[in-house]
């Protein structure tokens, strides 16, 4: 408190309380939706977390770094290729009157979906190319993942939604697994399966298209396009940040060193579970905190998982060695064990900048922020492809810069939170601290 006896956060928010107390004990039927809800979190993240470590397990290096790659160009091009349109379907369907969707969602599906499925066909068939298959094929499943996650999330079916955002890496886990188990290993095999499954996929699409299309379909497609394409450009940095390192070293590198990245991207991951669990169980509390009492939780959290990270680089090498990862073999094991610690780096990052999003939401500056990072990851991306087309980027080199557009995305955040009047000066004690436990880390690995 300031002597005159306002508040000292002088930030400029908006004020906000959270509404819903609790009015007595719950009744049997809210406690067992609440049970089956938190079940299926768990489960769904469980299940997207391991399926692809699973496949590191059992697959050879070449069919996982294809699917690792086929999962990372197909959320960028399912994004693309839906115009926003998912993301308008909340607004039309909850913010003004109604508006019929389903048949919209459908053609999400159906349209693009023909024409990727074509392709893969193609290259299938005519180009002899199976892993072009399995890219393009991935980009129809995730046109399905993007649609019905948006549609579940906008009409509460919250259970189904867990499931749903992660459709793409179920759905090629297990055709991978299935193949793997019956002995057809190999890209062929997976090319011709995702291929098939892609088109029943599209054959469904235009089969619900038919029996939901409504009148004025294309006034509303027009409609949905205006509102979504707004928000394309901050969706698809957002997804960018995440997937861009195996895109990086899928267009420049080997394979081998895919796969490398992308099993310690797999792992270094699960400290992102940390961050899902307190973001979903107390979303109200973080986001109606004021700035000063949230910089002190953030600190503490970033410190603990900070703490989390160091452990996890410690005990990596007793773990890739003790579940002997098919996929990156015996010879690759050391180049996966120094590499760690700058992928851990690069996910600690991420966890800071997904937990700055709550301020930058609250503040009403999360369109600034998203500008300068896309300014700074178009000069990442400058940089990687000059050093990639010349022949002069590595796989350690590309981490390094992949994880220096996290941190800059990070530095970005802080900084316009700063220039608002929000200032987090414990919150960049926290992750300078961070970074520099983990950096010590690093250089322990490579010494």
């Amino acid at each position: 408190m300031r002597v005159d006896g306002r508040s000292g956060d002088i930030s400029s928010e908006a004020p906000r309380t959270v509404n819903g107390r609790f009015g007595g004990v719950p009744n049997t039927d809210t406690v067992v939706r609440v049970a089956v809800y938190f079940a299926n979190f768990g489960l769904s993240k469980a299940a997207a977390y391991l399926a692809p470590l699973i496949l590191a397990a059992y697959l050879d290096s070449a069919s996982y770094g294809i699917i690792e790659y086929a999962w990372s160009f197909s959320a960028l091009v399912a994004t693309l290729l839906t115009l926003g349109i998912p993301g308008a379907i909340p607004q039309l369907s909850l913010l003004r009157r109604p508006v019929p969707v389903s048949d919209i969602m459908t053609l999400c599906v159906a349209g693009p979906g023909a024409l990727l499925t074509m392709a893969a066909a193609i290259a299938m068939v005519v180009a002899n190319s199976p892993a072009q298959a399995v890219v393009l094929s991935a980009c129809t499943i995730a046109l399905a993942q993007v649609t019905l996650s948006s549609y579940s999330r906008t009409f509460s079916h919250r259970n189904l939604a867990l499931w749903f955002e992660g459709l793409s890496i179920y759905g090629m886990a297990v055709v991978a697994l299935c193949l793997a188990l019956i002995g057809l290993t190999g890209i062929s095999p997976l090319g011709f399966a995702s291929t098939v499954i892609a088109a029943i996929l599209v054959v469904v699409a235009l089969i619900l298209f038919a029996r939901l299309r409504q009148a004025q379909v294309i006034t509303r497609l027009r409609s949905a396009t205006r509102i979504g394409l707004p928000l394309l450009a901050f969706t698809l940095s957002s997804i960018w940040a995440s997937v861009c390192g195996r895109i990086y070293i899928g267009a420049f590198l080997p394979i081998e060193e895919l796969t490398v990245y992308s099993v310690d991207f797999r792992i270094a991951s699960a400290l992102l579970i940390v961050h899902s669990v307190v973001a979903t169980g107390l979303f109200a509390r973080l986001y109606s905190m004021p700035s000063r009492r949230y910089d002190r939780f953030l600190s503490a959290y970033l410190v603990a998982i900070a703490l989390v990270a160091v452990a996890m680089i410690a005990s990596f090498p007793f773990l890739v060695g003790y579940f002997h990862f098919r996929s990156i073999g015996t010879d690759n094991i050391h180049a996966a064990v120094n590499l760690f610690p700058v992928v851990m780096l690069q996910i600690y990052a991420w966890g800071a900048w997904a937990s700055l999003e709550f301020r930058l939401a609250r503040t009403r500056r999360s369109a600034p922020a998203a500008q300068r990072a896309i300014i700074l990851m178009a000069a990442i991306a400058v940089v990687v492809t000059g050093l990639g087309i010349q022949g002069l980027l590595t796989l350690r080199l590309c981490t390094i810069l992949v994880t220096l557009q996290m941190l800059g995305g990070v530095a970005i955040q802080l900084w316009t939170l700063w220039k608002r009047g929000a200032k987090m000066p414990r919150s960049m004690t926290a992750i300078a601290l961070g970074v520099f436990l983990i950096g010590v880390c690093n250089w322990i690995a490579i010494s």
